[in-house]
């Protein structure tokens, strides 16, 4: 379930405090109680959305990445202040991943013990104002409604960035 690669040593330093927390919750294994459904069904959906948006990113594969959502999926990118259905951003989505200095690398993840949330730690690289590519940590939050990802929560300082995206 909990994939890591890389060094996280940084990882508390950037992330609010409230979301090490959640993440500390999110980690803990479900009781295991009678009468408590089995939940491993849903982890493991959880982890192939979790996978497969990897791999979309990875091959900056916008169509592959607007698959995953759910009909009226939300996108909040908290870097530049963004909230929209993701299907409205689907030209400006394209655009960004059609960008040579575009890229958003995973480098651990874990999902909820119930299946309906991941966290992502990851690097966003991209063209900040000055024009030089730059790279910050982020970390995404998805949430997974029905075998598909309901809401991509973005957390990243995104005062070095132009703003790529804007809501319709």
């Amino acid at each position: 379930m909990l994939r890591i690669e890389g060094d996280l040593t940084g990882l508390v330093s950037w992330v609010p405090a409230y979301l090490v927390a959640a993440a500390s919750v999110l980690q803990q294994p479900m009781p295991s109680a009678k009468g408590h459904p089995d939940t491993s069904a849903e982890v493991a959906a959880a982890e192939a959305i979790v996978n497969a948006y990897v791999s979309a990113y990875e091959a900056k594969d916008a169509r592959k990445y607007l698959s995953l959502f759910a009909r009226g999926g939300d996108f909040l990118d908290y870097g530049v202040q963004i909230h929209a259905q993701v299907k409205a951003l689907k030209v400006e989505l394209g655009r960004a991943f059609a960008r040579e200095t575009f890229h958003f690398r995973v480098h651990s993840f874990f999902v909820s013990a119930d299946g309906r949330f991941a966290a992502l730690q990851a690097t966003y690289t991209d063209l900040a104002r000055t024009g030089k590519p730059v790279s910050v940590p982020t970390l995404a939050v998805l949430e997974f409604v029905e075998g598909k990802i309901a809401k991509e929560i973005l957390y990243y300082d995104g005062s070095l960035f132009k703003r790529h995206f804007h809501a319709a």
